[in-house]
C-alpha cells in the first residue's frame, strides 16, 4: 500500500509537472493527497532515497533539464531551467552537482 501511494504521489507530480511551479511547496502536495507531513516525509524516507521534501523535487527538476538539454538544443539553459522551476543558478549547481558538470559544458560534450 505505500508503495502504491508513492508511486501515484509521483506519477503525478511528473506526469502534471508540478515540479515546474518555482512555488511548489510540500504543504501543495501534502493538500493535493490529502496526507500528512509526517506521511509525506515516511514516504520520502522509504521510497525515494530518504530524500527530503525539496532534494526530491531537485532530482526531477534535474532529470527533466537533462532531457531537455540532451533532446532539446534549440532551448537556451535559461529556457531549461524557466521550464523545470529553477533559477538559472540553481540550475547550474545542482546540474553540477549532479553530472560533473555545468549544464553549457554537458552541452558542448554532445556536440
Amino acid at each position: 500500500m505505500d508503495k502504491e501511494e508513492f508511486e501515484k504521489i509521483d506519477k503525478v507530480i511528473r506526469r502534471e509537472r508540478l515540479y515546474a511551479n518555482v512555488g511548489l511547496m510540500r504543504e501543495n502536495v501534502m493538500a493535493r493527497f490529502n496526507i500528512s507531513r509526517h506521511r509525506l516525509n515516511y514516504l520520502l524516507t522509504r521510497y525515494a532515497d530518504g530524500m527530503s521534501f525539496p532534494q526530491y523535487i531537485n532530482a526531477i527538476r534535474i532529470e527533466e533539464a537533462y532531457d531537455l538539454i540532451t533532446y532539446h538544443p534549440e532551448m537556451s539553459i535559461a529556457e531549461v531551467a524557466s521550464e523545470v522551476g529553477l533559477t538559472p543558478p540553481n540550475l547550474r549547481g545542482l546540474f553540477k552537482h549532479r553530472y560533473g558538470m555545468t549544464p553549457s559544458k554537458y552541452r558542448t560534450h554532445l556536440g
